[in-house]
């Protein structure tokens, strides 16, 4: 009965993920008006079995690629201590969605291009959903032992995302403002690294 009722609760985990995972998908589309044949949801694996085939000292929570060839596998993967964690969802959907969307271009997208792309979506998502769209970034926390490319790269997109986004709060600060925003939004989404990098500390 116990093991039965651990799998019961498991697959009900599995399945209240899902649902969160589709959310944050048909909200980053809506607002960057993304088409992609893909549900991120289906995408979703174990977090242990992802893990396995990182280097020691991987992220708990994130998004797994492999290349084969012209092939591009991905996986998405969120620790169980992170699955009430709206930030790292939506970081790590927007993640997997950056990624798809620039293969089916066929761009080339960097790491700090991820990272930079996924704090404006987490501002861009509560500002779609009436949360607080700074709040994330003056509760900012480094993660532990990352190391220091990461550390740098996480720096860069933090303070180029954050300064771009107070930007867009002081541009487009009312509800009847988002019409612009979102041309704004759409434009910035579409650019490449350095383009972004360029408009967001401008």
């Amino acid at each position: 009965m116990r093991a039965e009722s651990a799998r019961t609760t498991a697959r009900t985990g599995h399945a209240a993920l899902s649902k969160r995972i589709e959310a944050v998908q048909r909200w980053l589309c809506a607002i960057y008006r993304l088409e992609l044949p893909l549900e991120a949801s289906r995408f979703l694996m174990d977090a242990e079995c992802a893990r396995a085939l990182l280097p020691r000292g991987g992220p708990r929570s994130g998004v797994l690629l492999c290349e084969e060839g012209e092939e591009l596998w991905l996986g998405l993967y969120l620790d169980p201590r992170d699955h009430q964690d709206t930030g790292t969802l939506v970081e790590e959907t927007s993640h997997l969605l950056c990624l798809a969307w620039h293969a089916l271009q066929e761009r080339r997208v960097s790491k700090l291009c991820l990272e930079l792309q996924a704090e404006v979506d987490r501002y861009a998502l509560a500002r779609a959903t009436g949360g607080d769209p700074l709040d994330h970034f003056e509760r900012f926390r480094w993660l532990p032992n990352a190391d220091p490319a990461a550390r740098e790269r996480y720096r860069t997109s933090h303070r180029a995302a954050y300064r771009y986004c107070r930007g867009l709060s002081r541009r487009f600060p009312r509800r009847a403002d988002m019409p612009g925003l979102l041309a704004e939004l759409r434009a910035f989404y579409r650019v490449g690294t350095h383009r972004k990098l360029h408009v967001a500390l401008d």
